[in-house]
């Protein structure tokens, strides 16, 4: 269940009906393969788990890719950078030419080849949302996976309600060990070609920077740029799954073990790509001696609040036991209530079907 992005567009990787699962074609240097994200040894979420949850189709001549991502305030999206690109010469969103330390250039796929669904956990009832805007992070490097941060502006503002919600980007430190979860639509199995049709989820760990250093000489700890999450349980995200979110519970006890644990929902980091000790020619997911690894959304918080005018405090939130410490509304208007009020608020919203926008 690695969220590996199962964007798979892997420029000429089709499945059937044209379906292109991107699996990026691109990968760290020293390794002949792609490894791109989805959630592998999950189960199905709840209906109204993860309002935040976004799923992304990206249109591209007869191919389509998929990813994930997550809602941060009404008209903004975050995901991964390899998410929204090309690998081929051109200008980003920005109008200007981006090259990768390797030489590798990329451009940003147009706004109109985006849509993002929301509101269900499964795909066929989503609600359709189009981008009007497309912001890949200027220091994306491909050859690495540095900087895959991206931020999609929907042409409308989202209707918040039971099943549509931001999440807020957590900004207290990320300890090894410490129970964390992925969800996507991903692949389930390592075999698989095709987008899950409902949202999965699964828990992990991050995992201990021997290993985590060995599979990635850059890594520097889990408070850097990246946080590394191990995949010895057979748990992982995978092709698919990229962009989506790497979540934890606020929880009083941090290393809490179990999915239902108490406590809101904040995000840790963006799913990017996977990779294992052992040499592979497919997809590496849920490999005994592999890591995924997510770029740490915390490491970001200017430059999401530079791109969207989104304050810091609008953003982030710390953990502080079963609750969350923020000033800001998130644009969803303040949520510092105790977590049983909000659970209530929430069930009641639920039984009220509020329509989506």
């Amino acid at each position: 269940m690695r969220l590996l992005l199962l964007l798979l567009w892997s420029l000429g990787a089709r499945c059937a009906g044209k379906l292109v699962v991107r699996r990026d074609h691109h990968h760290p240097p020293g390794k002949d393969r792609a490894h791109l994200a989805r959630v592998i040894g999950g189960s199905d979420a709840g209906p109204s788990e993860y309002p935040f949850a976004a799923f992304l189709e990206i249109e591209d001549g007869d191919s389509t890719a998929f990813c994930g991502g997550t809602i941060i305030h009404r008209q903004w999206i975050l995901t991964a950078a390899h998410c929204v690109v090309k690998g081929a010469v051109g200008g980003n969103s920005l109008g200007a030419a981006n090259r990768t330390g390797g030489g590798r250039a990329f451009a940003a796929v147009k706004a109109k080849q985006i849509s993002v669904g929301v509101g269900s956990i499964y795909t066929q009832y989503m609600s359709r949302k189009r981008v009007s805007r497309v912001h890949v992070h200027p220091g994306l490097n491909l050859d690495y996976f540095d900087n895959d941060i991206a931020l999609l502006k929907l042409k409308r503002k989202l209707k918040f309600g039971a099943h549509v919600q931001p999440v807020h980007i957590a900004t207290t430190p990320v300890d090894d060990g410490l129970t964390v979860a992925g969800i996507g639509w991903g692949i389930t199995s390592v075999t698989g070609s095709t987008p899950s049709g409902v949202l999965q989820q699964a828990d992990m760990r991050t995992g201990n920077e021997d290993l985590c250093r060995r599979i990635r000489p850059r890594f520097t700890g889990n408070d850097g740029h990246y946080i590394c999450v191990t995949t010895t349980d057979g748990r992982d995200t995978c092709s698919g799954d990229s962009g989506g979110p790497l979540l934890r519970r606020c929880n009083a006890d941090p290393r809490l073990t179990g999915h239902a644990g108490s406590g809101p929902w904040v995000q840790l980091g963006v799913t990017s790509y996977g990779d294992s000790l052992s040499e592979s020619t497919g997809a590496v997911c849920a490999s005994p001696d592999g890591a995924g690894f997510y770029t740490r959304a915390a490491a970001y918080i200017d430059y999401i609040s530079h791109t969207t005018g989104i304050s810091r405090q609008d953003l982030s939130a710390a953990c502080n036991g079963g609750q969350l410490d923020y000033t800001g509304s998130n644009g969803a208007g303040s949520r510092s209530a105790p977590r049983a009020l909000v659970a209530v608020v929430c069930a009641a919203l639920a039984l009220a079907a509020a329509s989506i926008w």
